[in-house]
Order: C-alpha cells, then sequence, then structure tokens
C-alpha cells in the first residue's frame, strides 16, 4: 500500500488503479457498464460534497461553496440573479439557502454526537493504492485513522434509520467497499464505521457498523468484481453480465 497526496481531481483522473467505485459498478451491473459510464454530476452528489466538507474539512468549506442568498429561481430575475452570483463565485459551487439549512442542522446535531466526532478524527481523503487479488486498486477514504486503526465514511440519505440504511447498503454497494478498503489498508473490517446524516428534518445522525453477514457479502462482491475486471484486462473482451447460467440459445436464466 502507497500513500499519495492528490488532490479529489487529481485522484479520479488516475487509470492506472480501478477505484472501489468502479468496483461497485462491476459487481452491481458489469465491466461494460463500468467502462461506459458517463460523468455525472447532480445536486443531490452537490450537497453530499457539501456534508463531508462542513463535517470533516470545514476549514476548506468557503473555498468550495458559495452560499447564495435566498432568491427565486422560479422567476426570470430570480434566474439572472443566479447567472450573476455564478460569476462571483468562480469555480465553487452555488448552495441555495434551502441546503444552507439541511448543512446548519446536520452540523448541529453533528456536533452533540461524540461517536460520530470520533469516527471523524484521523486522515482526511487521503489516497492509497495497492493491489488486491493481483488487481490495482486505489481508495480515498474519508477518514482513515492509522494509530486506532479505523476507517469511516460519511453518507448522506433521506432515512437513516436502521432498517433503510440496511436497504442502502445493499442497493449501493456499501459492504464491497468497506471491504475492499479495510483489505487495501490492513484495517479489520469490523473496525469500518459509516456516519450516516439524514438530509430531512430533523437531520440526525447514527453511526453503524456491519455485521458479519453484510461483511461477507462484501467480501463475495468484490471477489467477484476483482475477477471480472481481471478477466477484461487479459481478454480486453467487456462482457455485459457474467456468472449467470445460461439456456442453450445464451439467455440467462434468472
Amino acid at each position: 500500500m502507497k500513500k499519495r497526496n492528490l488532490t479529489n481531481a487529481e485522484y479520479h483522473a488516475n487509470k492506472t488503479h480501478i477505484s472501489a467505485s468502479g468496483l461497485k459498478m462491476i459487481a452491481k451491473k458489469s465491466v461494460y457498464h463500468y467502462l461506459n459510464q458517463e460523468p455525472f454530476s447532480s445536486t443531490a452528489m452537490n450537497l453530499g460534497s457539501a456534508i463531508h466538507t462542513t463535517l470533516l474539512e470545514p476549514q476548506n468549506f468557503d473555498k468550495e461553496f458559495f452560499r447564495m442568498p435566498k432568491i427565486d429561481l422560479r422567476t426570470k430575475d430570480g434566474k439572472e440573479q443566479k447567472k450573476e452570483l455564478q460569476k462571483v463565485a468562480g469555480d465553487r459551487i452555488l448552495l441555495k439557502d434551502s441546503e444552507i439549512e439541511i448543512l446548519d442542522g446536520i452540523k448541529s446535531n453533528f456536533e452533540k454526537d461524540d461517536l460520530a466526532k470520533f469516527y471523524c478524527h484521523g486522515e482526511i481523503e487521503s489516497s492509497y493504492f495497492g493491489e488486491i487479488n493481483g488487481v490495482k486498486v486505489r481508495v480515498r477514504p474519508d477518514v482513515f485513522n492509522g494509530l486506532l486503526k479505523f476507517i469511516s465514511d460519511v453518507k448522506s440519505c433521506q432515512d437513516n434509520s436502521p432498517q433503510a440504511f440496511k436497504r442502502d447498503c445493499y442497493k449501493y454497494g456499501y459492504p464491497l467497499q468497506a471491504v475492499c478498503y479495510s483489505k487495501l489498508m490492513n484495517v479489520d473490517p469490523t473496525q469500518f464505521r459509516f456516519i450516516a446524516v439524514e438530509t430531512k428534518y430533523p437531520f440526525t445522525c447514527q453511526v453503524y457498523a456491519l455485521s458479519d453477514e453484510m461483511i461477507e457479502f462484501g467480501k463475495k462482491q468484490l471477489e467477484k468484481a476483482l475477477a471480472e475486471w481481471k478477466f477484461y484486462l487479459t481478454t480486453k473482451k467487456a462482457d455485459l453480465y457474467q456468472g449467470y447460467s445460461l439456456t442453450e440459445d445464451g439467455s440467462i436464466i434468472l
């Protein structure tokens, strides 16, 4: 494992090592989908980035985000005001007053949660490169504490109840992410924590660990994704879906 001091943009521009996000895409869909995904950004992603910065790197908030005053974006005047504000903001991401209210609510609850704050102490968004099963992999954990040997990751969601967040874990491949990060960085996956924060009132904060069942699921998904990516690197064949039983005519059996 090797640590590199990279910006977020430099980390994502790396093409020699596959990321945990890429492996999640392969496990969930296919190598073909990973290779053909389009760059994507959204209001939800921008809010997620703002939440990370608010909780983990508050000193950088005003460098990366611009707080818009309250304007009516449904009107022509409001849209013109936004254009002018974008000129002032430059490369910074514009945040509406409603989004600032969400951030303030999350921060208020986070500051009262000693467990969540504990798991936010460590290196913030450092880049690490290494190999898993002969595949070059890169990870960029939100928080890595080398002394106490834990990794944590902030996840924004609409509902952070145990039932809802467990569904999110399976839906978005969080177990694979936890196992991938832990394996590359030599951390016991039982010491991986998710800090789930709600983007809806009352903006609560909850810390989660993974069960043995979910860790085992993550291991199987990671092994599957690594094997499929390794097959592609060797053959340059990006099959749509692999590992399924087929009928005589080649149809996948569900």
